[in-house]
């Protein structure tokens, strides 16, 4: 178990939804006939005008189990450490631009022990070596394309251009998915009835994935 930092708040959240869907390359946006997604996603950096969007593919994929963030919570991650967070866009049939998939980070001083519900402006370090994945998150409609290995991949290359040593997040359901991607389990807590494993890839490893 890492050492835990007194007061210390994060919010880090799973790339998998609870319940699981298995979704085609083309499926219907949040249940509306006519509006069918196409199978290409642009990665870029996220802006303040994403917050709306982002909010509810938050509220979507963890409010389920009592684990969303509050809202002033992601605007301060998207205005505190703005160079940390992305979003994949995908377009509707109708050719409007939707969020598909979302990553917030922030950077520490030292590993520590993941807790919820931290604000960015007490917890980010500008000249920390440790990036903290705070939220990565594909949208259940638009998971099982490879877009939470897209998300990872910008995470690591985040990590490599703040000068970062190490990652580290914590995860309810996709401790598999980081496992199969080099990060190694170092302990587990439990918050608010969830039980999370606490993961961490080095980056001077020379098996680590490289950008």
């Amino acid at each position: 178990m890492l050492p835990s930092t007194g007061g210390a708040v994060i919010r880090i959240r799973s790339l998998i939804f609870l319940l699981i869907r298995f979704c085609l390359s083309r499926s219907e946006v949040g249940g509306s006939p006519g509006l069918i997604m196409t199978g290409n996603y642009r990665m870029r950096s996220a802006a303040l005008e994403d917050w709306p969007g982002i909010v509810a593919l938050d509220q979507e994929i963890f409010g389920a189990y009592g684990a969303q963030e509050a809202p002033a919570i992601i605007r301060s991650r998207l205005v505190t450490f703005p160079q940390g967070c992305a979003v994949l866009e995908g377009e509707r049939g109708d050719g409007r631009p939707f969020i598909a998939g979302y990553l917030t980070t922030e950077k520490w001083a030292e590993l520590r022990e993941p807790v919820l519900d931290e604000d960015p402006q007490e917890s980010h370090r500008p000249d920390g070596r440790v990036l903290c994945i705070t939220t990565l998150a594909v949208a259940p409609s638009c998971q099982n394309q490879g877009l939470g290995v897209r998300l990872l991949d910008r995470s690591i290359s985040i990590a490599r251009q703040e000068g970062c040593g190490q990652i580290i997040l914590e995860t309810a359901h996709a401790e598999r998915f980081y496992l199969r991607h080099r990060f190694r389990r170092t302990g587990a807590r439990t918050e608010r009835g969830i039980e999370m494993a606490i993961m961490v890839l080095d980056l001077t490893d020379r098996g680590s994935r490289a950008p």
